[in-house]
């Protein structure tokens, strides 16, 4: 009986670890505003109440970020914004969630920013 119970919780665990793996942050991309070269970000708050900062990604292609994913740039609230980018690029923005448990979302909506 021990051992059912065991293993129920296992799995039981592994699908909310799941779940929060997969979970959007948002419905909507952040929004941008490019001032001087910089880029400032924006995003909607999670509702959920674990979670406990942001990942920013960012990259010249589309869904090809310059940071591996679990590194996306660190942000507590829900702004960044990201300096020392080249001119005259497109660049593709996405924002992820973390949670106390150290999980990791699915990228929001994407949003992309020509710079001048």
């Amino acid at each position: 009986m021990a051992r059912a119970i065991r293993l129920l919780l296992l799995l039981a665990t592994t699908v909310l670890v799941a779940a929060c793996d997969k979970s959007p942050v948002t419905s909507s991309a952040p929004s941008a505003v490019v001032t001087d070269g910089a880029v400032h970000l924006e995003w909607n708050t999670v509702p959920e109440q674990n979670v406990n900062g942001y990942r920013v990604y960012y990259g010249t292609a589309s869904r090809t970020y310059l940071q591996p994913v679990g590194q996306g740039v660190v942000s507590t609230g829900t702004s960044y914004t990201v300096t020392g980018l080249a001119g005259s690029r497109r660049y593709f923005f996405a924002v992820t969630a973390t949670n106390t448990l150290g999980k990791e979302s699915g990228f929001s909506d994407e949003i992309f920013v020509d710079l001048p």
